[in-house]
């Protein structure tokens, strides 16, 4: 089944893991003893705790993990960012980027782990740092109970955002177009879900639903705090691009399902969703 495919291997679960405990463990040690810092606490967060992470055609896939500090930092976002690099050095063959709202651990041909910072206040009061020394008030764990909310006892729904984000790498990598992220198709597939006995039929009628949105609006609000346009990163060019792709899902996707032989159905199917993909009826 192509869901199945789509999974990341016991082997390279048991390396993430690995190298969760591995960031942890120096983090605790060196940026107290070389940096005085306050002991961090981690989170596992996104696609990994909805259950709608996948590898890609390259069999890559990523992690995000927040870093949460519980008292005050005398110290910037990018001195934090810098100081959390310095700490993790030698902890991988691939590099440490610092990207605008997290740190990016780089494990070549294999993974990614990205480290949002968080600051949290009395009350519970979750601060995300950025670039520029933002700080921006965003509990990431409110996403993911809002995603368990709205699939609750509905496997199908996970199985159509990962169908979405499967089609949109194979896209990306085929016609070298950007694509909107895995959060922006997590939150347009619970949105806009049509559901059906048949998970083929309910991902054309779930983008059809999603394509009829972007016609009037090109906004993709987080359903929880803060409450932003996660679309703003494309451009005009690139909006206009994803419309047309969606719009050429939609129609080969009918191909597909009005075919009366098989075989020619899952011809169409495999063109669109890459070389993992065997059956999703």
């Amino acid at each position: 089944m192509f869901n199945e495919n789509l999974s990341i291997t016991k082997t390279k679960s048991n390396r993430l893991k690995q190298a969760r405990r591995g960031i942890k463990r120096k983090l605790k040690i060196r940026l107290k003893k070389w940096h005085n810092y306050p002991e961090p606490r981690f989170a596992t967060q996104g696609s990994f705790t909805t259950g709608t992470m996948i590898r890609n055609e390259r069999d890559w896939c990523d992690l995000d993990m927040g870093i949460y500090f519980f008292q005050d930092l005398d110290l910037t976002y990018g001195s934090i960012q810098k100081h959390i690099k310095e700490a993790l050095f030698d902890h991988t063959n691939g590099e440490v980027k610092l990207l605008s709202k997290c740190i990016r651990v780089v494990y070549s041909n294999d993974f990614h782990i990205d480290m949002p910072i968080y600051l949290v206040k009395e009350q519970g009061v979750f601060l995300l740092g950025s670039k520029s020394n933002n700080w921006t008030r965003c509990d990431s764990k409110k996403f993911k109970d809002w995603v368990k909310k709205e699939a609750a006892d509905n496997d199908q729904l996970i199985r159509i955002i990962r169908y979405f984000k499967a089609w949109a790498d194979r896209y990306r990598t085929s016609k070298s177009i950007k694509m909107p992220s895995g959060l922006v198709f997590t939150i347009w597939t619970v949105q806009h879900y049509e559901s059906n006995i048949r998970d083929d039929i309910s991902f054309i009628k779930t983008a059809t639903h999603i394509l009829k949105e972007l016609k009037s609006s090109w906004i993709c609000e987080m359903p929880v705090e803060t409450k932003d346009n996660v679309l703003e990163k494309l451009n005009d060019d690139q909006q206009d691009n994803f419309k047309e792709a969606l719009k050429e899902l939609i129609k080969k996707g009918y191909e597909a399902l009005t075919q009366d032989d098989k075989a020619k159905s899952l011809k169409i199917w495999k063109s669109m969703l890459g070389r993992r993909f065997t059956d999703i009826i």
